[in-house]
């Protein structure tokens, strides 16, 4: 159980960095969305941070990333993330993707299982953020890794990263692929709520997931309410965050998105496919 945050920045310099971070900092400090599904018992995700970030220096792109196993409204952690906030407005343009963890107690905890994961293939280089759950053990045999020793928000990611270095297509139909198939590794009650941001000489592309398999359970609405996904826009930027972000942050053009595979560029949000359709 994670909070998510993707952007893209035209205006790195403008004031909206800063807060749109402060937000982030509390929505995962304190999450009613969480209290509520876990019967009060969870109030904060608290089990480490990490952030994945392309700048676009003239011609050129820059790679930023970082990860921390302190909570993300840690002292030592706000001081981070100012220093990170401070090196994107260096850049012309920004894409990045932002992660809080909350553990599940039957997943590996450290540092090394901190959101994003970074992956390298080809001449590319992909992280990969998850709130959700996938059949580790199924995925693992496919992969053939062993699941015990990896998240399942792990495996997921690599098993992306596995389709997209075979691809011989456009990119985007691959990633679309990739995506419809992880699908069927979701379980009841689980989603595919993610962020991939990808890295190849031609540049970045970032990647939004929104997926949510019902379940039977009385507790389903409050599920449901958790996964929401929200896209928020305006002349410097183009986001996506967890529901819970909303709740600390004031912005006017906010929308509630539909099940689906998104890219987000500077041209808005593309909706890719409809997942598990």
């Amino acid at each position: 159980m994670c909070r998510l945050l993707a952007a893209v920045g035209l205006n790195p310099r403008g004031g909206w960095l800063t807060d749109i971070f402060k937000a982030f900092v509390e929505s995962s400090r304190r999450d009613d969305y969480l209290a509520r599904l876990t019967g009060g018992r969870s109030l904060s995700h608290d089990d480490g941070w990490g952030i994945a970030g392309v700048g676009a220096a003239g011609p050129e792109y820059a790679v930023l990333y970082h990860r921390s196993l302190l909570p993300i409204f840690h002292t030592h952690s706000r001081a981070e993330l100012e220093l990170i906030v401070e090196r994107l407005r260096r850049y012309d343009k920004i894409y990045f993707i932002a992660h809080a963890r909350k553990a599940g107690r039957r997943e590996p905890y450290g540092e090394e299982f901190v959101h994003p994961f970074k992956y390298e293939f080809g001449k590319s280089v992909a992280w990969f953020a998850h709130n959700g759950g996938v059949d580790k053990k199924s995925l693992g045999k496919v992969l053939n890794v062993n699941h015990l020793s990896r998240v399942d928000s792990d495996i997921a990611g690599l098993f992306i990263v596995d389709k997209l270095s075979k691809c011989t297509g456009e990119i985007g139909e691959c990633v679309a692929d990739a995506y419809e198939e992880l699908t069927r590794y979701v379980p009841e009650g689980g989603a595919l709520n993610t962020l991939l941001l990808l890295l190849s000489e031609s540049g970045p592309r970032l990647y939004v997931s929104y997926f949510y398999k019902e379940t039977a359970r009385e507790v389903d609405r409050l599920y449901r309410d958790y996964y929401k996904v929200f896209s928020l826009e305006s002349d410097d930027y183009i986001a996506v965050s967890s529901s819970t972000l909303l709740n600390y942050y004031n912005t006017g053009n906010v929308r509630e998105l539909e099940e689906g595979l998104y890219e987000l560029s500077e041209k808005g949000l593309r909706k890719l496919s409809t997942l598990g359709g």
